[in-house]
């Protein structure tokens, strides 16, 4: 070979190499995916196809924790509707597999941070203390004489884990506008594939599996009713599914007034619009209470009066086409949430009445309840029972804590609300950074005025919901960082218009 010959051969292997890197690799692992899912789907099926199909993402989001650990919290709540999704297309064990996930990404995140000596200040928060404070009564109930470990252990998820965790993850992971928008895209993307799978149960029929949710395990009893078929997508049951739909709808719903630019702003109205399909279709009347809910502290919140007379106004509109008009009384599920404005003509309302007065007489001998986990623990084999099915989120933290625990409960995300509210209200500055974290926090009390009615602390929900309340504390941050970035902005601006 002579010296131009091997001079040719290495520039076209370098060009070769620059374009495998640009461009070239990332197109032969698309051609070989794409190959890859169209064998699947001939040999596994459509379902098993999904699952193979979801591998790279989880690939890439681990690979992003690995490289960069700051965005741990992004891997989490990325893999937390993967695995739902997986949930439903075979057997996971949902909640072990996410409390394993967050424990391990705090202690990865933990042993980072002290080996960058990182400033640990930014995790001195409210939402750190105020969990703590409630976490003290949490192992307390391990004294009930009616304890169960194993049902502890799940319960305590919910109740304690999953907020610390995003107590702890959120302000090292969102520290600006910017990162606030990328979780709602994140978040959108599971909304159109749980719209998507909804619509397809709609208008093609339930799969094996879900057949088999319905008519062995006895799903059917509340999925097809009076009001017609309840349609429950990718998650455990239709009321998680109303209900997680009615909590996307109030916050990008919310969200996109404060959005920029203008294609995202479209983009989150689509998005909300899609999840109110999905409220609808999955006939849960306790869904009604999240956009009413979210409404509110919206106008309390709102220091504009232009936003606030359209939040009045938006709010009375819905009561009154619920409760005063019969429009839409021919489609079924405006028909199944009509009823919820009317409670006293409903039977299950009223047998639910019945039950919380019954509940109440039996809960004077237990001021610490039957223990956690325990509202509906059959499986557990307690020494007692309530014998009574608990309803709602709150009547299943009143049955598990006593009045003792669930005062304790209720105060947390009183104080909880009241000092979010404070933030926002008094010290975050940037109006379009309010708006964002505000959608947040109204989702969240639209989804605890529901919690009265359903039982929905479910998975995703409470990652979601409590995501909201540390958004507010990482918020104070954000606005700092964003105002000192804008003075230094105008300096450098003054400094080159008198150079």
């Amino acid at each position: 070979m002579t010296i131009r010959n091997s001079n040719n051969y290495k520039e076209l292997l370098s060009q070769f190499g620059n374009y495998m890197q640009s461009k070239g690799l990332s197109r032969l692992l698309l051609i070989v995916g794409l190959y890859t899912l169209y064998q699947s789907l001939f040999k596994v099926g459509v379902e098993e196809m999904l699952i193979y199909g979801m591998l790279p993402l989880a690939v890439f989001s681990m690979v992003l924790f690995l490289i960069n650990p700051r965005q741990s919290y992004y891997v989490l709540f990325v893999i937390q509707f993967l695995l739902l999704i997986a949930s439903s297309m075979t057997d996971v064990k949902l909640g072990i597999a996410t409390l394993l996930l967050a424990i391990g990404i705090i202690a990865f995140q933990i042993a980072y941070a002290i080996y960058q000596k990182a400033d640990w200040s930014i995790l001195r928060n409210g939402m750190i203390y105020i969990f703590l404070v409630w976490g003290v009564f949490c192992l307390f109930e391990l004294t009930n004489s009616n304890h169960v470990q194993a049902a502890w252990n799940i319960s305590i998820t919910h109740y304690l884990v999953y907020p610390i965790v995003c107590a702890i993850l959120v302000p090292i992971a969102v520290r600006d506008i910017k990162g606030i928008q990328w979780l709602l895209i994140i978040w959108s993307l599971f909304v159109i594939y749980a719209t998507l799978k909804g619509y397809w149960q709609k208008n093609h029929g339930f799969n094996s599996r879900e057949l088999y949710f319905l008519y062995v395990l006895g799903g059917a009893k509340t999925h097809l009713i009076w009001s017609g078929i309840r349609y429950f997508s990718c998650f455990s049951d239709a009321a998680n599914y109303g209900v997680h739909m009615a909590m996307a709808f109030t916050t990008f719903g919310l969200a996109a007034f404060f959005t920029r630019p203008i294609r995202l702003k479209i983009y989150f109205v689509f998005i909300a619009l899609a999840a109110l399909y999905s409220m609808g279709i999955s006939g849960t009347r306790a869904a009604v209470a999240v956009p009413i809910g979210g409404l509110g502290l919206f106008i309390l919140l709102s220091r504009n009066h232009k936003m606030t007379l359209m939040g009045v106004i938006a709010l009375l509109s819905l009561f009154v086409f619920f409760r005063f008009t019969t429009i839409g009384e021919g489609n079924q599920y405006v028909r199944k949430m009509r009823s919820a404005f009317n409670p006293t003509e409903d039977a299950s309302y009223q047998l639910r009445v019945y039950n919380r007065e019954q509940m109440k007489l039996l809960m004077e001998h237990k001021p610490f309840g039957y223990g956690q986990g325990l509202s509906k623990g059959e499986r557990f084999m307690p020494k007692e029972q309530m014998p009574y099915p608990p309803d709602s989120w709150l009547v299943a933290v009143w049955v598990e804590n006593g009045i003792v625990g669930f005062s304790i409960y209720l105060l947390t995300h009183i104080v909880l609300f009241g000092w979010c509210a404070w933030i926002l209200l008094f010290k975050v500055r940037n109006r379009r950074l309010r708006g964002l974290l505000a959608s947040w926090l109204c989702m969240a009390a639209g989804f605890y005025v529901s919690a009265y009615a359903n039982d929905v602390m479910q998975y995703p929900n409470s990652i979601v919901v409590y995501t909201a309340f540390a958004l507010c504390f990482a918020g104070q941050k954000i606005d700092q960082r964003e105002r000192v970035e804008q003075m230094l902005a105008e300096k450098q601006q003054k400094w080159i218009e008198t150079t």
